[in-house]
């Protein structure tokens, strides 16, 4: 399905021939939906940038990090995540000495590492990003390509919604909610189906050593 062949098909299910130019937006607003509620593996990118403050920009498309990596080290380092009030403790009981960052924090739209860098750095984000947005340029997505119901019920809904069809609200809704749950046992299953030996991101405080658990369906 591409872009232009869902636009088709909401107006098909609405039978409606006056809404042509509010279809971009229920579309908009059904992938704002997707972004906050699914974590997809064709959603994992990385990004590498200069890390030489107590903040750096986080990428424009970013909706949850995975792994944070110093890359100026044989090998790379792994930064360990932490709360914002984890990090401002570590900041406080160092008297905020600079140095090689251990920890990191997302705030906001910002990476917080502590200690603040000595020296200017390389590190490497991974990363969830934004489903690519459908648009008249770009015609497809993975998204659209495996689960176009996502898609078409996400925008029926904000169609109802716009509509003010309350059942066809309910409706739609629960749709959508059931093809974004199958979407993510899908992925909860192709990732850890057949179990696996997983090393879990060790915290400020412990032994500093990284902990192992067995994982399996």
């Amino acid at each position: 399905m591409t872009y232009d062949e869902l636009k088709t098909d909401i107006a098909n299910y609405l039978n409606r021939t006056d809404l042509t130019n509010q279809l971009d937006g229920f579309i908009k607003k059904a992938e704002a939906e997707v972004n906050r509620k699914i974590k997809h593996k064709d959603q994992i990118k990385r990004s590498q940038a200069t890390l030489d403050a107590q903040y750096t920009q986080l990428p424009g498309d970013f909706v949850g990090i995975i792994n944070v990596d110093l890359q100026d080290t044989n090998p790379p380092v792994a930064l360990f995540q932490q709360s914002l009030e984890s990090l401002d403790l570590h900041r406080s009981t160092t008297g905020d000495a600079k140095g090689q960052p251990k920890y990191f924090a997302v705030d906001g739209d910002t990476l917080e590492v502590s200690p603040t860098p000595d020296k200017s750095m390389t590190i490497q984000l991974t990363y969830y990003a934004e489903v690519p947005p459908l648009s008249s340029t770009n015609t497809e997505n993975f998204l659209l390509r495996s689960n176009p119901d996502i898609y078409l019920y996400g925008a029926l809904k904000h169609a109802s919604i716009y509509l003010m069809e309350d059942e066809r609200v309910g409706l739609f809704s629960g749709l959508f909610e059931k093809a974004l749950e199958e979407l993510r046992i899908q992925q909860q299953n192709a990732s850890f189906g057949k179990g696996s030996l997983l090393k879990r991101r060790r915290t400020y405080g412990n032994n500093n050593q990284p902990t192992y658990y067995y994982s399996k369906n």
